[in-house]
């Protein structure tokens, strides 16, 4: 009897969380690239004028993971809810979308990880320059002129390589085992890494100190966080745990 009221509790609990943010989806059409990009958008309850924003960009999906059109963007409400909590607006993109023939599982093997993924990078990048475009129409209370960026996996990629290109545009970069995508030399950024014990991040991904007369990483100010028992799949809605949520709340309390 304790044990069914208790997660009757614990049920009431998530529906609080949950109700304490606004959801709505937004399907963008980017007519110059023919390109359609979906896009859920997570408000805290009590809206405000000029709201600080996370964009956030989901993990790598398969053409074969897209089938039963289950997409990867809302799967990282664990986050929206501690954002939106904390009064940001979450704007999770869609990046991989059916029908695309230029993923991970179609790239040369033989090439290095960047050129080989670079591709996608920039296209995320595209992404996020005409979502910032459309919702800064759609949603005027959100602010866009300075965001923290963040993604999973490939989607930390794409969030480090925009901040690399648009470093006064972010504030923070917090990426959750994105691996590949190296920062740029002396960039001026604060960078938040995730990572998992399934996976390690490629050399480089940090710029190496360089010289007393040349440094490579002057102006960079990094945190890197391995929770106890975080996978790479981990990050996600659909494997989270209590115990690794809990280490990336205290985690992004600590960071921002």
């Amino acid at each position: 009897m304790f044990q069914c009221l208790f997660k009757i509790f614990l049920l009431f609990l998530t529906l609080i969380v949950t109700c304490a943010m606004k959801h709505s989806d937004v399907n963008l059409y980017d007519k110059s690239r023919s390109r359609n990009i979906p896009v859920a958008v997570y408000l805290p309850k009590n809206t405000e004028t000029k709201l600080p924003v996370v964009i956030f960009s989901h993990g790598y999906q398969k053409q074969i993971d897209m089938v039963d059109g289950q997409l990867e963007y809302k799967k990282y409400t664990y986050l929206a809810e501690y954002f939106t909590n904390k009064g940001y607006a979450f704007i999770s993109i869609q990046h991989d979308i059916p029908g695309d023939t230029d993923g991970i599982e179609n790239i040369d093997p033989d090439l290095p990880k960047v050129d080989a993924r670079k591709h996608l990078w920039i296209r995320g990048e595209e992404n996020i320059f005409f979502v910032i475009n459309e919702l800064t129409k759609q949603i005027p209370e959100i602010n866009f002129n300075n965001f923290i960026i963040s993604g999973h996996s490939n989607g930390g990629d794409i969030s480090k390589y925009f901040a690399n290109n648009n470093t006064e545009m972010v504030t923070h970069v917090i990426s959750f085992d994105g691996r590949r995508c190296p920062l740029g030399e002396n960039k001026n950024l604060k960078l938040l890494m995730f990572e998992a014990i399934d996976t390690s991040t490629d050399v480089g991904v940090i710029p190496d100190e360089g010289t007393q007369e040349q440094p490579k990483r002057f102006n960079l100010e990094w945190v890197t966080i391995k929770p106890k028992n975080a996978m790479h799949m981990s990050y996600s809605d659909v494997a989270i745990t209590d115990e690794i949520k809990n280490a990336i709340y205290k985690g992004l309390d600590f960071f921002l």
